[in-house]
């Protein structure tokens, strides 16, 4: 079934869902570097809490709009429930406060290897079968995630000083891969953005839970955010997980799944290009020769045939 554009109620043209798909990829590479600064100023509890809040500014009327807004039925709950504490709470949460030591650029090679975690549950839990060129891909994204962790910005000293960010944003990497494949049991039935607003909304009720019993007092140091903290968590919110759910559906209404997945091989590249220039970070040629193996490694994988 079509989902209805966000900018037509009938149609959207291969060319609108392709512009869409980069802006999505555009926004989320930059999207790290958004959290980096916002966790300078604001617990990552309350970061996610209002990256929940304001994301559902734009899913609920985008919901509303197509027609999606139904309230779930019993055998839906649960499972919307426990993808949005996987893919919502937990997620953003371990990415957050990874961001408070992790490096941009790194974080964007780490979640571009997705795709290769995908694949070894996949044939884990669901006994998918795979051939030698998928088992060289896996091997090439697993080496590559070693070098950009180990080497690419502060060599062996994240193992020497106990560094967890990095850790923590590989981590967020695995768990990404854990919700797509149990979201391809629980979500059979599903249309994308009924699914994408309740998990919204069962994740902001969580998280307002948690930051209520853990970090109340933080919600007065919000009137002490400065301006330029305030527009960032405005874009993380609104334009990172409000407008490009929507962006990303509607590409995905009209592109192949198989299509759209090559634009992620962007990401990582906006990303060094933001940590570079907007954020001082400095690299080892490791960090390119990891990145490189990771895309390569991707690529074997989505290309792999039985």
């Amino acid at each position: 079934m079509k989902l209805k554009s966000v900018l037509a109620p009938e149609a959207i043209s291969e060319r609108n869902a392709v512009a869409e798909i980069l802006l999505c990829v555009l926004f989320w590479g930059v999207s790290f570097a958004g959290m980096k600064i916002a966790v300078a100023r604001v617990e990552p509890l309350l970061a996610v809490w209002l990256r929940i809040f304001l994301g559902l500014f734009l899913i609920v009327p985008a919901a509303r709009y197509r027609g999606e807004s139904r309230r779930p039925f019993r055998d839906e709950a649960v499972p919307l429930l426990v993808l949005a504490f996987l893919g919502i709470v937990f997620h953003q949460n371990i990415q957050f406060a990874g961001m408070r030591s992790a490096g941009v650029a790194n974080s964007n090679w780490m979640i571009a290897a997705t795709p290769a975690a995908v694949a070894v549950l996949g044939i884990v839990f669901l006994k998918e079968r795979v051939n030698a060129a998928a088992v060289l891909g896996l091997l090439f994204a697993g080496i590559g995630v070693l070098l950009v962790i180990g080497l690419g910005t502060k060599g062996f000293e994240i193992f020497a000083t106990g560094g967890t960010g990095d850790l923590l944003i590989a981590a967020s990497a695995v768990n990404w891969a854990v919700f797509q494949v149990m979201s391809r049991k629980l979500l059979r039935g599903c249309s994308p953005t009924f699914a994408i607003l309740w998990m919204n909304i069962f994740a902001f009720l969580m998280q307002s839970l948690a930051v209520f019993v853990f970090w109340p007092q933080d919600f007065w140091g919000l009137l002490h955010v400065p301006m330029r903290d305030w527009c960032v968590i405005l874009f993380l919110g609104c334009v990172c997980s409000g407008l490009c759910y929507v962006l990303w559906y509607d590409g995905l209404s009209v592109l192949t799944a198989a299509r759209v997945s090559a634009f992620q091989f962007l990401q990582p590249a906006v990303g060094v290009i933001v940590a570079y220039f907007f954020m001082g970070e400095r690299f080892t040629p490791y960090i390119y020769a990891g990145g490189a193996m990771i895309l390569a490694g991707v690529w074997l994988i989505n290309n792999a045939k039985d």
